[in-house]
């Protein structure tokens, strides 16, 4: 069947349907019934194929974001187990060294900061600096 043809088709319809399409007619100003649900059914196809191509890419949009938050959270998850790890040791470390020394009670940070924990701090930030300097031009090459 051409675009031009025509099938006669009998349909009976709710009032608030009629007006529908009543109000499609003059919105698209077209004479007959037949053509404002032709219309209304080109219009749907349009935005079925529409939605469908939505999802479509939402799917591949979700399946990649979650292959880089996958990599990434792997990488974090990574990192923190390693710092757990060094902290456990360190306290382990301390703990003995303070049994060893009978020591009872500390003097904390807030208190007196030794020079040579200023020392450390100033040290960890400049390598932590350095350390995110090279990550940076490290993502920047990667993405030429």
């Amino acid at each position: 069947m051409s675009s031009e043809e025509k099938a006669r088709l009998r349909l009976s319809v709710n009032p608030e349907v009629l007006d529908y399409i009543e109000e499609i007619k003059e919105e698209q100003n077209l004479s007959f019934n037949g053509d404002a649900v032709s219309f209304l059914v080109a219009d749907h196809q349009r935005l079925k194929k529409e939605q469908w191509s939505l999802n479509y890419v939402a799917e591949v949009v979700s399946k990649n974001l979650h292959e880089t938050l996958k990599e990434e959270l792997t990488r974090i998850r990574l990192g923190t187990n390693n710092t757990d790890r060094n902290t456990q040791i360190i306290m382990e470390v301390l703990n003995g060294m303070m049994i060893n020394d009978n020591v009872e009670n500390i003097m904390t940070t807030d208190q007196l900061e030794s020079d040579g924990l200023k020392t450390a701090k100033d040290t960890i930030q400049e390598r932590i600096e350095n350390k995110r300097q090279k990550r940076v031009e490290w993502e920047a090459s990667r993405q030429k």
